[in-house]
C-alpha cells in the first residue's frame, strides 16, 4: 500500500502521525484520532481502486430508534473513499475534497457488523467517482452510497 502523500497532507499540529506500523495500521491510527474514530470502523484494506472496512453496531453507532445511525454509514464511506483518493494525488500541495455524496438506505441493521466495500467507478481528469456498498452479516446490501471527489491544488502562500 502506497499512501506516500498522506504524510505530507496530515496537519501534524492536530494529529500524531504513526509511521512504524503497516500502512493499514498507520491509517487506522489517524482514523481513531478524529471524527471517523467514533464510528468504531476498522480499515481492512485500501488501494487506488478498492477499499474495505467494517463497522460494528455498538451503543455509540445507534440512532435513537436503536438501529445503525445513517451518519455512521456516510462517515465510514466518506473516510475510506478519501483514503482511496490519496493514491491519486500527484504532488504534496494537492488535496482531495468531497464534492458531493448521496446514500440510499435499503435495510435496517439492528445487530452485528456491517462490511463496507468501496470501489472507484471512474476517474475523469481531477474528479473521482466512487460507489460504496454496505453489507449485513448475511451479505445483503443494507445501503449504497456514491461519492464524488475533486483533486485540487492548494493556493500558493
Amino acid at each position: 500500500m502506497d499512501l506516500r502523500f498522506l504524510e505530507t497532507i496530515i496537519p501534524k499540529e492536530h494529529f500524531n502521525l504513526k509511521t512504524d506500523g503497516t500502512a493499514i495500521e498507520n491509517a487506522q491510527a489517524l482514523i481513531e484520532q478524529c471524527h471517523p474514530g467514533h464510528t468504531h470502523m476498522k480499515l481492512k484494506n485500501v488501494d487506488a481502486e478498492e477499499a474495505e472496512a467494517e463497522m460494528p453496531l455498538v451503543q455509540d453507532t445507534r440512532a435513537l430508534h436503536g438501529l445503525m445511525h445513517g451518519g455512521v454509514y456516510y462517515t465510514v464511506g466518506d473516510t475510506i473513499t478519501a483514503l482511496m483518493c490519496a493514491y491519486h494525488l500527484e504532488g504534496p500541495r494537492e488535496r482531495m475534497l468531497t464534492g458531493s455524496g448521496s446514500i440510499r438506505y435499503l435495510r435496517p441493521v439492528d445487530s452485528g457488523v456491517v462490511q463496507v466495500k468501496a470501489r472507484l467507478k471512474r476517474k475523469q481528469n481531477k474528479q473521482l467517482f466512487f460507489i460504496c456498498d454496505f453489507l449485513n452479516e448475511k451479505g445483503k446490501r443494507v445501503a449504497q452510497a456514491k461519492y464524488n471527489y475533486f483533486l485540487v491544488e492548494l493556493p500558493s502562500e
